[in-house]
């Protein structure tokens, strides 16, 4: 079984080509936390998602003690980033209480809109190229229950510091929605904290803190969704929008 975490579709559009190249299977990890129910014993177990702040997205920090009793006999890792993973897979293997057996750093479109300008489409599709090469060779290595790691001595020191930034970094207090906004309600429907809701036509931010996946901001088809005041003039990222298929 191979799990996910993905917000603007580059860890889904990993997760689904590993799955059709290992005849596997992808889930989608939101749903299996929603659903309450312990993950099934696999033979392999395949865990997808972005670094953030070199290290672990929160939501991959609860998946990883929910699944600990449920890995399979081989287990590995593709983590997505815009540079380099540092010592995400390390952070994982603890979490997990193993050593994972495969982790890879797969380069993917940046999207982090809060800090920077996502790519712009034409170097997104380039990345995306790339990936594909890239994965094909990360499925050769799983058929084969390779075992090998992604880290480095450079991003492991990344890891020990800047990580550590993520969780105050996570306040919902700069989100709000402009003028643009035409209360379609997506950005509720999409958040995987549910830390939106629509009130009055309009969507509130009603946790203190979310996992900043950026989901809301760049999959809002009305780019009505901002963060503090520098988001308003970037542009925004979503593998749906330049046609990538997931």
């Amino acid at each position: 079984m191979i799990y996910y975490f993905s917000a603007t579709g580059n860890s889904k559009y990993a997760a689904e080509k590993l799955a059709v190249k290992t005849g596997d299977t992808a889930v989608n990890i939101v749903d299996v936390l929603k659903s309450g129910k312990t993950p099934e014993k696999s033979e392999v177990t395949g865990i997808v998602f972005p670094v953030y702040f070199w290290g672990l997205p929160e939501i991959i920090k609860r998946f990883a003690v929910k699944i600990k009793n449920s890995l399979g006999g081989y287990v590995y890792c593709v983590i997505t980033c815009g540079a380099n993973t540092g010592n995400a897979d390390k952070m994982l293997s603890k979490l997990l209480g193993r050593e994972l057996d495969y982790s890879y750093s797969l380069r993917m479109p940046d999207n982090y809109v809060i800090m920077y300008d996502p790519c712009t489409e034409e170097k997104a599709l380039r990345f995306l190229r790339h990936a594909d090469k890239e994965l094909d060779g990360v499925c050769d290595d799983i058929n084969r229950r390779e075992k090998k790691r992604a880290g480095s001595v450079e991003g492991g020191i990344k890891s020990a510091f800047i990580s550590k930034l993520y969780d105050p970094f996570r306040s919902t207090k700069k989100f709000f929605a402009d003028d643009k906004c035409t209360s379609c309600g997506l950005c509720a429907a999409r958040c995987p904290d549910e830390a939106i809701v629509i009130k009055n036509g309009k969507p509130e931010w009603v946790k203190n803190k979310c996992q900043h996946c950026t989901a809301c901001i760049n999959r809002c088809p009305a780019e009505a969704i901002q963060f503090g005041k520098s988001t308003a003039a970037r542009g925004r990222y979503n593998i749906w929008k330049i046609g990538g298929k997931s």
